[in-house]
């Protein structure tokens, strides 16, 4: 008969326990940037904009149609946006333009805020607390 003890040490537990905690972070991003920020539109007010893949799919769409208009000289109000709370919006190219480009820099801080916390050496137990990531 044939025994194996395997040893697992002190590093080995820390690094298991940081690669678990930086998986954990990435759920945290997630869950942050499906949640979405309110975005405060010039002439129009503060609007809760999600981030799941498929919102961001439709913001990118609305930027490339405001752009389209922008160039257009369109400038009514003629695009409809549901947002995060479910309520209805007709927004003019340039509050849409304003929107994307608020909405991509807050999903943006997101990312950072998540890969700062996953540079730290040892990624704190606490990292889901919101002092660790954008308001």
């Amino acid at each position: 008969m044939t025994f194996s003890l395997t040893i697992t040490t002190a590093a080995e537990i820390d690094a298991q326990e940081q690669r678990a905690r930086s998986d954990a972070v990435t759920v945290e991003r997630d869950r942050r940037l499906a949640a979405g920020a309110v975005v405060a539109v010039t002439g129009y007010g503060d609007i809760p904009v999600q981030g799941r893949i498929h919102d961001q799919i439709n913001l990118i769409a609305l930027g490339d149609t405001a752009r389209d208009l922008i160039e257009a000289s369109i400038s009514g109000a003629i695009i409809p946006f549901r947002d995060g709370d479910n309520v209805m919006h007709i927004l003019t190219p340039q509050q849409v333009a304003e929107l994307t480009r608020k909405g991509k820099a807050a999903a943006s801080a997101i990312y950072a805020a998540a890969w700062a916390i996953k540079d730290i050496a040892e990624i704190p137990a606490d990292f889901a607390d919101d002092a660790n990531w954008p308001a």
